[in-house]
């Protein structure tokens, strides 16, 4: 009983903490300079991204998530971002599926 009860508060306290993806705003998603934003930058800027990966090119990429559920359980808010890198360790492109924007694959900043 004692563990359940230890349990739920930990599920209460997580909540009322802000959540990582919190940190996917739409002024910092537009600070992202393609070619000069470097991988520690955007952990500085986004706190440590949920998933890292290799793709097919041998690139790195690295993806930051946020979602938000209303007391009903119904998905309110959800914001994507998902970064590949040179092989420099600087940003080469962006998805920042929150807004359905796309930056570096099709337009250069």
């Amino acid at each position: 009983m004692r563990s359940s009860v230890l349990f739920v508060a930990a599920l209460v306290t997580g909540c009322a903490a802000p959540a990582p993806g919190d940190m996917i705003t739409q002024s910092k998603v537009q600070a992202i300079k393609i070619n000069v934003t470097t991988f520690d930058e955007m952990v500085r800027d986004f706190g440590p991204p949920r998933t890292r990966d290799i793709n097919k090119q041998g690139l790195r990429t690295a993806s930051w998530f946020y979602f938000n559920n209303s007391e009903f359980g119904a998905m309110q808010d959800q914001r994507t971002l998902t970064v590949t890198y040179n092989k420099d360790g600087t940003v080469k492109e962006y998805l920042n599926a929150s807004a359905g924007e796309r930056d570096g694959a099709q337009k250069a900043r």
